[in-house]
């Protein structure tokens, strides 16, 4: 009898020690899911994103939220394509994507956030929509290989080092819509000479051909020109270079105004804050653990009752 009781008692505390173990590895089973695996989800009050072989595509309407829920797939994005309705590309989205080399901003772009693009050698040239209004601070700092920006509207503005690459970089502008030139100028400035703004498109690989050849055979009888020495270092300030009226060519909804002078400093980044579990998992795990804790109850009980009834018949056999 003594033998029977001690293997009903072991067995009981067994079975606990089972069901206090069960929800902890569910918990470990769940996090352990691989990032890697999740090619979808949101990044922005309705604006999804999804990845397909190398192609991250955002689709719907609005602003990106700022961070990088496909940073998982950092090494194997090189196309990124935001769909019409995308407005703003959001701070630190493909910071440091070295793999990405194309970009489709759609027709809806208007801003690019705070090195959104800062660190992507592999992109070389970006072409901007119309309705595009501003280069957040450093948005494209450090991107070694780009060499050409066109864009196909109004002047926008020009935020802290949002083009230093170190090299220079050449933005074409459109011929029905001219930049003023003071503003022009004053950009070029302070980029130390190595920006530079040019109405019209890239010239196609023939023609570029055309005109070296033109280059050489004149620079047969001219003595070589010494280029001007170009700064080491970055501007110390940014180019005050938004317009005060935007040009009468420019669509009627946009606005008539830009701030004449912009912050020299990008503003603090704050912290992101940690997200809240959602309420469903919430409920959802309440409800494990008091099943778990009424099945721990339970079983208790009836291992007590059969303990009892096994003492019983003990003592009557004993008397």
């Amino acid at each position: 009898m003594k033998r029977i009781k001690h293997l009903a008692l072991s067995a009981a505390v067994l079975c606990l020690l089972l069901i206090l173990a069960a929800p902890a590895g569910f918990a470990q089973e769940a996090d352990e899911t691989p990032e890697a695996d999740v090619t979808s989800g949101t990044c922005g009050d309705g604006l999804t994103w999804s990845l397909s072989g190398s192609t991250l595509t955002i689709s719907g309407s609005g602003a990106m939220d700022s961070g990088s829920p496909w940073a998982a797939h950092k090494d194997s994005i090189r196309t990124l394509v935001l769909t019409g309705g995308v407005t703003t590309v959001g701070e630190e989205a493909f910071e440091n994507f070295d793999r990405l080399t194309t970009i489709d901003f759609g027709s809806d772009l208007q801003e690019i956030g705070v090195r959104a693009f800062a660190g992507c050698d592999g992109l070389t040239t970006i072409s901007l929509p119309a309705t595009f209004r501003l280069f957040g601070e450093e948005c494209f700092r450090d991107c070694s290989g780009l060499t050409t920006v066109i864009c196909a509207g109004g002047m926008p503005s020009f935020r802290g080092n949002c083009l230093w690459n170190g090299g220079h970089i050449t933005v074409y502008t459109p011929v029905n819509n001219p930049w003023p030139q003071e503003h022009v100028q004053v950009l070029e400035d302070n980029f130390g000479g190595r920006l530079e703004v040019l109405i019209g498109e890239p010239a196609s690989e023939e023609q570029t051909y055309a005109v070296t050849e033109a280059t050489v055979a004149e620079s047969v009888t001219e003595p070589a020109t010494e280029p001007a020495t170009e700064p080491a270092t970055e501007p110390t300030t940014e180019p005050t270079t938004e317009p005060t009226t935007e040009p009468t060519t420019e669509p009627t909804t946009e606005p008539t105004t830009v701030p004449a002078t912009e912050p020299t400093q990008a503003p603090t980044t704050l912290p992101e804050e940690t997200a809240e579990p959602d309420a469903a998992d919430q409920l959802s795990n309440g409800l494990i653990w008091m099943l778990l804790g009424v099945g721990g109850v339970s079983l208790l009980a009836v291992v007590a009752l059969i303990l009892r009834s096994i003492w019983r018949k003990d003592g009557q056999y004993d008397g």
